[in-house]
C-alpha cells in the first residue's frame, strides 16, 4: 500500500514539473531560504551538499565494502553497491525522460545535467535509507540507534536544502528524489526481506 501511494505521488509531481505547474512554490521555497544567505550559509552548504555527491558516494561505498569483508559481513557491503548503482541509473533515465532544465539563478556551483530528480538528494536518501536499514538490523544499543537515525534523516533534508540553496536545483526536484529514493529503497528492502540475505 505504502508503495502504491508513493509511486502514485511521484508520477502526479512528475506530471505538474513535466507542465510547469509547480512555479509558485518554487519560487516560494527559494525565495524563503535565500532569507538566510550570507557568507556563513554559502560555505555551509558547499559543505553539506558534497555529502550527496558522487565522489563522495564512491569513496563511501568502497569503505563499506572493506569494512564489510574485514567484519565478514560483504553481503552488506554488495548490497549497499547494487542498491546505490540502481538508485544513480534509476535517477539519470528520470532525468533524461523529464529533461528538466535547471534553474536560472545566481549558482554558487556549476552543474550542467537535467534537473528534475535531484542526483544528490536521491544520492543521499538512498544511501541513508540503506544504513539506517541496516543498522536497525545490527544488535546495538536503542539509543545509539535513535542518534544515528535522526542524524541520517537531518543529513537528507539538508543536503537537499543545500540544492536549492546552491540553486541548481528546485524544491521539486528534491521531493521528486525523496520520493523516488524511498521506492527503491522499498522495493530493495522487499527483495532482501524474502531472499534473506541478512
Amino acid at each position: 500500500i505504502t508503495l502504491t501511494i508513493l509511486i502514485s505521488i511521484f508520477i502526479i509531481l512528475s506530471i505538474l514539473v513535466s507542465l510547469n505547474l509547480t512555479t509558485s512554490i518554487d519560487t516560494y521555497v527559494y525565495n524563503l531560504i535565500m532569507k538566510l544567505e550570507s557568507d556563513f550559509f554559502n560555505t555551509f552548504n558547499l559543505i553539506i551538499t558534497t555529502f550527496g555527491s558522487t565522489i563522495f558516494m564512491i569513496i563511501l561505498v568502497i569503505l563499506i565494502l572493506l569494512i564489510s569483508i574485514i567484519i565478514k559481513k560483504k553481503h552488506y557491503g554488495i548490497i549497499i553497491t547494487i542498491v546505490m548503482l540502481t538508485s544513480t541509473l534509476t535517477n539519470n533515465i528520470a532525468k533524461l525522460i523529464f529533461a528538466r532544465p535547471r534553474p536560472e539563478l545566481n549558482t554558487l556551483v556549476e552543474e550542467t545535467f537535467y534537473s528534475y530528480p535531484s542526483g544528490h538528494t536521491m544520492a543521499i536518501t538512498t544511501m541513508a535509507g540503506l544504513l539506517i536499514y541496516l543498522i536497525n538490523k545490527i544488535k546495538i544499543n536503542k539509543i545509539y540507534k535513535i542518534i544515528i537515525n535522526l542524524f541520517l534523516g537531518l543529513l537528507i533534508i539538508l543536503v537537499a536544502l543545500s540544492r536549492v540553496y546552491l540553486g541548481v536545483h528546485y524544491i521539486t526536484d528534491c521531493l521528486g528524489a525523496i520520493i523516488l529514493s524511498t521506492i527503491i529503497l522499498l522495493i530493495s528492502i522487499n527483495i532482501i526481506e524474502k531472499k534473506e540475505w541478512l
